[in-house]
C-alpha cells in the first residue's frame, strides 16, 4: 500500500528528459531510480505489488504527454510497451508495461486523439538477466532479441518502467525502425545513472539512481 502523502510526493516528481547514448530513442522520465520511487518500483515488480501499478502508470503518463507535446505531429499513434521476459511475467503475475501503455492510451483518447495500444514487439531470442552486466554486455545481450510484429507503418511511442543503460530501448527502436515504423521516443517511470555515456551532460549525466 502507498499512503496519500507518499503518492503525492511521487506525483510532484519533475518530468525530465534523459541523457542517452547514441542509438537510444529520445527518452523522458519522472525521476531517478532511487529513494521512494525505487522502493515503489521494486515493491511492485519483485513483491507482487499489483496495487502499486496504477501510480507508476500515472507517472509514466506524465512522461508520455511531455514527450508527445514536443515531438508528435498529430498523426495516428501506437503506444508500444517494451515486452518483459515470459518468466518474469509468470512470476510477477501481471504485465506492468502493458498496464502503463493502457493508461497512456486512455489519457490521450479522452482528448479525442488518434491513439491506440499495440503489442508491436515480440521476443525472437531469449535475453539473459541483465543484472550486473556492463553497458557493452547489455548491448550484446539485447542485440537482435526483438522483432516488430507485421503491420502498416505507424508512429510509435515506447513505454517502459526503467531505463538503465538504454540497451533494451535501443533494441526496441531498431526492431520497429526495421519494420518501417517511426519511433518518436520512450516514456519511462525512472532512469538510472548508467543511462548516459561517460562525459555526456544532461538531466541524468551527473545525478541519478543505481
Amino acid at each position: 500500500m502507498l499512503c496519500h502523502t507518499c503518492a503525492e510526493s511521487l506525483r510532484q516528481l519533475p518530468i525530465t528528459p534523459v541523457a542517452v547514448r547514441a542509438g537510444v530513442p529520445h527518452t523522458v522520465s519522472r525521476g531517478d531510480y532511487a529513494d521512494r520511487l525505487r522502493a515503489v518500483i521494486l515493491a511492485c515488480k519483485e513483491r507482487q505489488g499489483l496495487t502499486l501499478a496504477p501510480i507508476l502508470a500515472e507517472l509514466a503518463v506524465g512522461s508520455a504527454v511531455s514527450l508527445l507535446l514536443q515531438r508528435w505531429d498529430g498523426r495516428p499513434l501506437r503506444v508500444v510497451p517494451v515486452p518483459s521476459a515470459a518468466a518474469a511475467l509468470a512470476e510477477r503475475g501481471f504485465d506492468l508495461t502493458g498496464m502503463i501503455a493502457t493508461r497512456v492510451v486512455r489519457t490521450l483518447r479522452r482528448q479525442r486523439l488518434d491513439v491506440a495500444a499495440w503489442s508491436g514487439l515480440r521476443q525472437v531470442r531469449r535475453a539473459h538477466d541483465q543484472a550486473g552486466l556492463s553497458v557493452a554486455e547489455r548491448q550484446r545481450n539485447r542485440r537482435a532479441s526483438l522483432a516488430a510484429r507485421p503491420g502498416p507503418p505507424v508512429a510509435v511511442l515506447l513505454v517502459d518502467d526503467i531505463i538503465t543503460t538504454g540497451a533494451t530501448l535501443a533494441e526496441a527502436q531498431r526492431a520497429l525502425t526495421r519494420g518501417g515504423h517511426a519511433v518518436l521516443g520512450a516514456a519511462v517511470v525512472a532512469a538510472t545513472r548508467r543511462t548516459a555515456a561517460p562525459g555526456e551532460a544532461g538531466a541524468h549525466g551527473e545525478r541519478g539512481p543505481e
